[in-house]
């Protein structure tokens, strides 16, 4: 994300959503580089500590709780949407109702970048495969939600609307942790 200021910047993006924020340090990070942010995320304990984050930090952070496939701004209120780590935790319905939203929330030419868990990561085929590329596993905290696995066809499935400006599959943390990193641009 911080490699990615500039070329924001540049491009005269001033309002930017960060998607499934956590505990706010890529919302911090934009709000210290000048941009407007917004966030939503599933957890009330995230956007406690991100709300209180911001404050000793002075920064005035627009968090809210909420589904990521309803989000809650108007058309093409964004210039940018960060989403990282987030949208592939559901079913392919939630997913892409999730990337239309999104769509409908960025700007005409407005940017997208997102990871999205690679077909390549560790524990793709593990569990409970609930549709294809989609696997729960009960009792394992976290992997009981569902994760979709992405290869390349579903990207390009899914972001039609999308000129794909950076598409990478690469290790985030660990040598088996693959994600693929995508910057892309709304066509219209």
């Amino acid at each position: 994300m911080v490699e990615l200021v500039p070329e924001l910047q540049a491009a005269g993006v001033k309002r930017v959503l960060d998607l499934g924020f956590g505990v706010g340090r890529h919302a911090l990070l934009l709000a210290r580089e000048g941009f407007q942010v917004a966030g939503l995320d599933a957890s009330e304990n995230g956007l406690v500590y991100a709300q209180e984050w911001g404050q000793r930090e002075g920064f005035q952070l627009e968090l809210t709780s909420g589904e990521m496939s309803a989000l809650p701004y108007a058309n093409g209120e964004f210039g940018a949407i960060l989403s990282w780590n987030v949208i592939y935790h559901g079913t392919m319905e939630v997913i892409q109702q999730t990337i239309s939203e999104m769509t409908r929330c960025l700007k005409p030419q407005g940017y997208l970048i997102c990871s999205l868990i690679s077909t390549q990561h560790s524990m793709a085929g593990k569990g409970v495969e609930i549709e294809p590329r989609t696997y729960v596993i009960p009792g394992a905290g976290e992997r009981e939600h569902p994760h979709h696995y992405f290869n390349r066809a579903d990207i390009d499935a899914c972001f039609g609307d999308y000129t794909l400006l950076q598409l990478q599959d690469v290790t985030q943390r660990e040598a088996d942790d693959y994600h693929w990193q995508l910057l892309a641009q709304r066509k219209r």
